[in-house]
This record gives C-alpha cells, sequence and structure tokens, in this order.
C-alpha cells in the first residue's frame, strides 16, 4: 500500500475541489474528530499526517469543531485553491451517535452525515493493517473510510417515530427485567423479607408494563396515519398491535424503502452464504446485520403465524416439508412477514387470503 505525505498539487482547470470527510469517534463526552481530504488515486495520507482534534460532545462543541475545520482550509491563493466540501462519518452509538449527528444536521446541513454499522469499520480497518484501537486512531480510520466507501446519509427518524422506538424498547427492558425476577423468585429463599421484596418487585414491574403498554397506544391513536399503519399491519396472521408498533418504531415509515429486498437487509434478514472451490460448503444462514430489535418480534410472530390455516402457514410447511431445518422455514416465514408488512402500507391495502398470489396475478 502507498502510503506518502504528499505534497499538495495544483488543481487542474474546470475540477472542483474534491470531498473530505471528518471521522468522529463518539463517545458520551467527548469526539474525536479526523479530516482526511481526497488524494490522488494510489496515494493516502500516513495516518499520523491526519490533524485530528478532541471536542465535547454538545452543541458548543460541534461549533468548535466547524471552527477548527474553517481554520484547516488553504489559505486564499495557495496551490489547493478550495476548500473541498466536507462530510462526517461515524459509527453507530445509540444515542450518542445520533445527538452528535443531528447537531451537525442543525449547524452545517451540507455535511450531511453518516452513521454506519461498527463491524463494517472495524473490518475495514483490520483491512488496512491497523490494530492499534485508541480514540485518535479510530477517528482517522473513519475519516479514511467515508473517503473510499461514501456511506449514505443518515436520516433522522420523525420525533413520532423516535418516541415510538424509545417506548417500546423500554417495555422489552421492563419484560426483561421481570423475567429475570421471575426466575430468582422460582429459585426459592429461605429468607421471608426476600421473598416479599421479590414479590413487590415483581408486582412494581407488572405494574410499570402495564403503564408503558397503555402509553404506546395512546401515542400511536393520537397520529391519524401512525394508528392507521398498525391497524393495517395487524390484519397479516400472526401480526398483533405489539409487532406493528415495533416494526414502525424501529424500522420508520415502511414506505421509505423502495424495494423489499432493501426491508430485509435493514434488519439482517438476507441470506448469506460461504462457498469456495470445491471444497469450502458452508451452511447459509441470515447476516443479522440489522435491527435484533425487529428479527425478535419477527421471529415471535412467525411462530403464532404458523400455527394457523393460512398463507405463511403453508410457506413454512411446503419448506419443511421439502427437507428445510425448522429454523431456516421460520426465518423464511419472518422474511415473508417484513416483505408483506411494507407490500400493504405501499399499495395502502389490507392483507387478504393469498394476498402474495393475487398481486402477482396482477402484475403479471
Amino acid at each position: 500500500m502507498n502510503t506518502i505525505s504528499p505534497t499538495p498539487n495544483a488543481k487542474p482547470a474546470g475540477v472542483s475541489a474534491p470531498m473530505a470527510w471528518l471521522g468522529t469517534d463518539v463517545g458520551k463526552d467527548a469526539f474525536e474528530a479526523a479530516l482526511y481530504r481526497a488524494l490522488p488515486a494510489g496515494q493516502y495520507w500516513k495516518a499520523q499526517d491526519i490533524p485530528v482534534k478532541q471536542f465535547t460532545r454538545t452543541k458548543a462543541g460541534v461549533l468548535k469543531c466547524l471552527a477548527w475545520l474553517k481554520a484547516q482550509e488553504p489559505p486564499a491563493g495557495s496551490v489547493e485553491d478550495a476548500a473541498p466540501e466536507t462530510r462526517v462519518v461515524m459509527e453507530a452509538t445509540g444515542k450518542y451517535s445520533r445527538e452528535l449527528a443531528e447537531w451537525f444536521i442543525k449547524l452545517a446541513p451540507a455535511m450531511s452525515p453518516a452513521i454506519i454499522n461498527p463491524r463494517l469499520t472495524k473490518n475495514f480497518t483490520q483491512s488496512l493493517g491497523v490494530f492499534t484501537r485508541t480514540d485518535r486512531a479510530d477517528a482517522r480510520s473513519l475519516a479514511r473510510y467515508g473517503a473510499e466507501r461514501r456511506p449514505v446519509a443518515y436520516e433522522p427518524a420523525a420525533r413520532e417515530i423516535a418516541t415510538l422506538r424509545d417506548m417500546t424498547r423500554y417495555r422489552q427492558t421492563l419484560i426483561e427485567e421481570r423475567t429475570a425476577e421471575r426466575n430468582r423468585a422460582a429459585e426459592g429463599s429461605v429468607s421471608p423479607e426476600v421473598r416479599k421484596i421479590q414479590k413487590r418487585r415483581l408486582e412494581h414491574i407488572e405494574r410499570d408494563i402495564a403503564k408503558i403498554e397503555k402509553a404506546i397506544k395512546a401515542h400511536v391513536d393520537s397520529d391519524t396515519v401512525l394508528a392507521a399503519d398498525v391497524a393495517r399491519l395487524q390484519t397479516i396472521p400472526g401480526v398483533g398491535p405489539l409487532t406493528a408498533q415495533v416494526v414502525l418504531g424501529e424500522m420508520g415509515d415502511l414506505r421509505r424503502f423502495n424495494r423489499a429486498r432493501q426491508a430485509t437487509a435493514f434488519v439482517g434478514l438476507i441470506p448469506t452464504c460461504h462457498d469456495s472451490g470445491t471444497s469450502v460448503h458452508k451452511k447459509s444462514h441470515v447476516s443479522k446485520s440489522g435491527s435484533p430489535h425487529v428479527r425478535r418480534i419477527l421471529y415471535l410472530s412467525a411462530m403464532a403465524a404458523i400455527r394457523g390455516n393460512n398463507e405463511l402457514a403453508d410457506v413454512y410447511k411446503r419448506l419443511y416439508e421439502a427437507g428445510k431445518p425448522p429454523l431456516v422455514a421460520i426465518v423464511a416465514v419472518m422474511r415473508k412477514l417484513l416483505v408483506l408488512m411494507r407490500a400493504l402500507l405501499v399499495h395502502e391495502q389490507n392483507y387478504q387470503s393469498d394476498y402474495v398470489k393475487n398481486r402477482r396475478t396482477t402484475c403479471g
């Protein structure tokens, strides 16, 4: 790999300034920002030559970062001639990365921040032969990832969707706490005081679950479009209100996916395979690169659907009788569920028996 510390060259007339990328390694209180400018093909900055600086993870910190970027621009009349367009890239770190991206969007919309899967940047960094993991090194690797991969811009969820997502995730947290407390209670305790506390905690968790479920329903009902979408999705076998709420809260408006495959890829339900030559033939599996929350709820819905007399149960039965393992058949039903959900919202129709077959006939 050609890693040089280049000397800037004069830009040919009529050629626009190249894009620069700001890699940001995001923490709870601060973020490291590294600026990577494009170079001629086959040339790369040495890591130590990529400027990097730390800022507080606040709006004020973003403003200071923007001022620092301005100071990095080439002086007027220099051979670089013009400052390149700059975009931002960061790894997904939950609330911390979403907040930082939204501050950049508000203060510098043209920077179009991108939020990417950490697994992608980890593999990219390893491919560069970089095994040092510090905040500064990660910021520099992220900046180069942006320059070479040019990821798509992050789209903040609408407020009603973000609120729904937070509430359904908190409900899941309470469900997990209830399960853990029930398991501890089932083990039994010789202490009467411990048993009393366990009983009180379980009762309190049960009340909180009831409250959050009531709040979720009220939130959905308060938005006409959201309420209509949740109701429409429930016409699919195996899909109840919770499934519809979780899917919409995690994925947003399913109509935004131009193709069904984009929706299944978003939640990690696309099949992957590993074949090489005549000797390597590993079993195919789903990528699991997307939202685990959606996969979990789709699994439960698929299990409910295959117990009935419907199209989805027929899909499972046909695959199982063809020799597919039960889990493979279940994943196929999960994928079919998500594809159906998107189709119903796109075509503004409720589910009916033989919906898929009729759609194929209609589409020729």
